[in-house]
């Protein structure tokens, strides 16, 4: 096996020693490849992160993985396998000198001189915005409860095959019970008969220690990805740092920022805390090399702090002033015709299976799903100022969504056959780099005669910006 690994090995070799890279006036040039010779041109204007991967081989050997990415966010632009840190923060200072003298206009003056090599700019004044302890880490994965999916089929999995089917085996009568106590006593509830008490207590114990052991992986997970997380604010960007195995290092441009969101759940609330993150002009969501991560600001931050990082961001807004405005007066009406067929439609697909029980619960899901139809209607609002266009929406787990008016690209109104039956519109703001999983300002069951005046105010506003990259 070892043979193979010969090719592959002189192929490596082959392509470090062809590959290079220089710094011109306004651009950064990589060239690689002997037989079919690459020659990149990234112009620092449009570098939009130079992203420094190091995971324990790379701290070993002194080396850092660097991914350079650009305004377009489809793919990473190049990736630098292994360079010496020295020469990283090198490549971060010309990269930042370059973009700084092109958008000033200035001068492009090379600066690959001897003279600028041996007398660097003073570096910018770093101050710190956010830095998550342990126990905020801890915080967040309890709240998040990341990979349940997973955890559940490994859970499964023990359960009926491993280790987790004997230890149960010794706490309950196996002839009885077996590793199928859970089928057995979800299957006596349908068929209308009783479990035995000591068979209830066994499955819901076992429930409760599945959820304890997903909270408990989600907290020590979020703990080694997120160690030691920073949010930093350096010149004209934002950087983080985070990670106990692989450290990663991003930057995040603030003139770059196309929206923030604020995400928030019941369990939030009780913690006083909130999670913002920020969608870039080349960040797209799910794309190899940690974009998602990079677009979180504060994964974990208190509601006192916010100021403090919208100052940075946005000085120009302020969200303690927003006044909200509500949707259509006839939006519960529209809304609560649906949940009440679902409420009525659930109970009726359950009867043949559990019998009487759906009809003794089918006030509580129509209960419910008004309740949940008012509550949902109630929390969507939308504000707009000079600067910016906000929407937010969910009364359980509430998302607030800002774009500023410099930023939007496009706004669309969309009116469905039910709109104009209600004579409502949708409205929805793009901007630039925005995907189909992106969050965006989409605003649904506006007045007509509102969702046309909003859409011809972003328009204008839009029209007259002059877009930077």
């Amino acid at each position: 096996m070892m043979l193979f690994l010969i090719p592959a090995a002189l192929i490596a070799v082959a392509r470090h020693l062809s590959f290079r890279v220089e710094y011109e006036s306004t651009e950064l040039v990589i060239r690689s490849g002997m037989v079919f010779r690459n020659v990149r041109h990234i112009p620092y204007s449009r570098i939009q992160n130079l992203e420094a991967v190091r995971n324990v081989f790379h701290r070993a050997f002194g080396v850092v993985e660097v991914r350079v990415e650009n305004a377009s966010g489809k793919e990473t632009e190049a990736t630098i396998s292994v360079l010496p840190l020295a020469a990283f923060d090198e490549m971060r200072r010309r990269v930042m000198e370059g973009r700084a003298r092109t958008l000033a206009g200035g001068p492009v003056e090379p600066t690959t001189t001897e003279a600028a090599v041996a007398a660097p700019a003073p570096a910018a004044a770093e101050q710190t915005l956010v830095h998550l302890p342990v126990r905020d880490l801890l915080l967040f994965g309890f709240i998040e409860n990341r990979g349940l999916i997973v955890i559940g089929a490994l859970y499964g999995l023990l359960w009926e095959y491993g280790p987790l089917s004997r230890l149960w085996s010794h706490l309950l009568d196996e002839t009885a019970y077996g590793s199928g106590l859970l089928r057995d006593t979800v299957r006596r509830g349908l068929n209308g008969q009783l479990p035995p008490a000591r068979q209830v207590a066994i499955a819901l114990a076992g429930l409760a220690g599945f959820l304890v052991v997903v909270r408990l992986v989600s907290m020590v997970w979020a703990a080694i990805r997120l160690y030691d997380f920073r949010l930093s604010h350096v010149g004209d960007d934002l950087r983080t740092q985070f990670g106990l195995l692989t450290r990663v290092s991003t930057t995040i441009p603030v003139r770059r920022i196309q929206t923030i969101t604020f995400r928030d759940s019941p369990l939030h609330r009780l913690a006083k805390r909130v999670s913002v993150r920020a969608e870039t002009a080349g960040g797209q969501a799910g794309t190899p090399g940690g974009v998602v991560d990079r677009e979180w600001l504060a994964p974990l931050v208190r509601v006192g702090d916010l100021p403090l990082i919208m100052r940075t961001i946005a000085p120009e807004l302020d969200l303690t002033t927003i006044a909200w405005q509500p949707v259509h007066t006839r939006a519960f009406h529209r809304v609560v015709r649906p949940a009440l067929a679902w409420g009525i439609a659930l109970p009726a697909m359950c009867a043949p299976v559990a019998g009487w029980w759906a009809a003794a619960l089918a006030p509580f899901t129509l209960g419910w799903f008004v309740v949940a139809a008012r509550k949902r209607v109630a929390a969507i609002g939308w504000a707009a100022t000079e600067d910016a266009v906000m929407f937010r929406r969910g009364w359980l787990w509430r998302v607030v969504t800002v774009a500023r008016v410099t930023k939007v690209q496009a706004v669309a109104r969309r009116e469905s056959p039910f709109d104009r039956r209600w004579f409502m519109a949708r409205l929805r703001a793009d901007t630039a780099g925005a995907s189909e999983r992106s969050v965006r300002v989409d605003i649904p069951y506006l007045p007509a005669d509102v969702a046309v005046r909003l859409q011809q105010r972003l328009a204008a506003g839009a029209a007259r910006t002059d877009f930077k990259w």
